[in-house]
């Protein structure tokens, strides 16, 4: 996969978009100073935040099926809800969060980008596949594994009136949905890198497909009214300094939801394509494509 550059993302070319983002997030980052935050790292993540959110609200698409199957039309299995999707083949939870062999990077020793590998191994996983974030909504295991200062920004970010950002950061199923006693699927790449200010960085791009349990299991259509899916391209680093900001920091993200519940997902949730009916089932979703908006769910 060709070396990802957010500030390449086309949504990002729209400069007006961009000069009120970045005005947006001043106002934030404003506010967060007033809490005694430093304020170089938490101008970063909520510059950063605020200037990609709008791949996640935008970037809609679907699971492809299986090679010839017609769309709409291939029964469901529930004890196999992956069955007849192309996550039927990906690793089971927290398998597929792979850390590749470390090697020194830049300055760093093989043994720094392990541990670098190994943190933001364990971020991942509680970010998109922990229960007690994803169905319980309890976020605390996740905001543990960051820098101290990070920690207070990320409470800020889920007060719950920053709900379609706080979706960068971490999956919750909606109240109303039901996920399938089955793990999700996952597919993806971690790969070290020296950042632009020195720092040992560690860029993600996974891909989760998650089934779910319909009320009515005779309203759905096909495997993907069962199967939503997140992908989520995001830069960690690695910091050192004062004890506020010494540890691991979340420093850009950019994502695109897929065969959804588009209502959910606007809030910042997580929900499968059959409680919202209305839907056309059926657009392929590319692995091998960059985060990008697509068609799906309306403005």
């Amino acid at each position: 996969m060709d070396e990802y550059r957010i500030e390449d993302h086309p949504d990002l070319k729209d400069a007006a978009w961009a000069r009120e983002a970045v005005k947006r997030a001043e106002r934030e980052a404003r506010v967060q100073r007033l809490r005694s935050v430093p304020r170089r790292p938490r101008r970063r993540f909520w510059v950063g935040l605020a200037i990609v959110v709008a791949a996640a609200l935008l970037g809609w698409a679907v699971i492809a099926t299986e090679s010839g199957t017609p769309t709409g039309q291939r029964g469901v299995d529930l004890d196999e809800p992956f069955a007849g999707t192309s996550a039927a083949s990906w690793a089971d939870g927290a398998d597929g969060v792979v850390v590749p062999d470390a090697v020194p990077v830049g300055a760093y020793s093989a043994e720094q980008v392990e541990a670098a590998y190994q943190r933001v191994r364990e971020a991942v996983v509680a970010a998109r596949l922990d229960p007690r974030v994803v169905r319980d909504h309890d976020l605390e295991p996740l905001f543990g594994l960051f820098a101290p200062d990070l920690r207070e920004s990320l409470r800020v970010l889920f007060d719950g009136r920053n709900d379609g950002e706080a979706a960068l950061v971490a999956t919750r199923v909606d109240r109303g949905a039901r996920l399938a006693e089955v793990e999700p699927k996952v597919r993806g790449e971690m790969v070290a890198e020296v950042g632009a200010q020195g720092e040992l960085s560690v860029r993600t791009d996974y891909t989760f497909a998650y089934a779910f349990a319909p009320d009515r299991p005779e309203s759905v259509r096909g495997p993907l009214d069962v199967v939503a899916l997140s992908r989520f391209q995001v830069r960690y680093s690695v910091r050192t300094g004062s004890p506020g900001v010494e540890g691991l920091w979340a420093d850009a993200s950019v994502g695109s939801l897929h065969s959804i519940a588009c209502s959910s997902a606007k809030r910042g949730y997580l929900a499968p394509a059959f409680t919202e009916p209305s839907l056309p089932p059926g657009l392929d979703f590319d692995l091998s494509a960059p985060s990008s908006p697509a068609d799906g769910c309306p403005d």
